[in-house]
């Protein structure tokens, strides 16, 4: 009993100390900063990117090309950027979740209704 009182000690505090040295050391992505982006080349331009990403989008969703640029050419620099953000956000049609969802909120709020009205509502299997 003795022994392993004094096996343990010689295992947990180096072991602890270990834990904390790599706890309070930087990770080597935070230690190494990442050089400055440069928009010397055309193609870097983020407005274009931004274009090009959304464009690209609205085509894989079925939009044809000629409505995707017409309708990217009338949004301003802004509403484009707001659109290149919320990217994935962006769906060719409604969500069946969504649609289950308002169906569920319907059907409860029939069911509160009746019940302040002094109806029950029963259902039997």
């Amino acid at each position: 009993m003795v022994r392993g009182l004094l096996v343990r000690p010689r295992i947990v505090l180096p072991l602890l100390l270990w834990s904390l040295m790599l706890g309070v050391l930087p990770t080597p992505a935070a230690a190494a900063p990442l050089p400055p982006a440069t928009t010397a080349s055309p193609e870097a331009d983020p407005a274009a990117l931004e274009t090009r990403l959304v464009l690209a989008h609205l085509v894989a969703l079925g939009v044809s090309p000629e409505e995707a640029g017409a309708r990217l050419s009338a949004l301003s620099d802004a509403e484009r950027h707001a659109l290149a953000e919320r990217l994935d956000e962006v769906g060719a049609g409604g969500s069946p979740a969504a649609i289950l969802a308002v169906v569920i909120v319907l059907a409860l709020l029939v069911v509160v209704t009746l019940e302040l009205m002094g109806r029950r509502v029963i259902s039997r299997p």
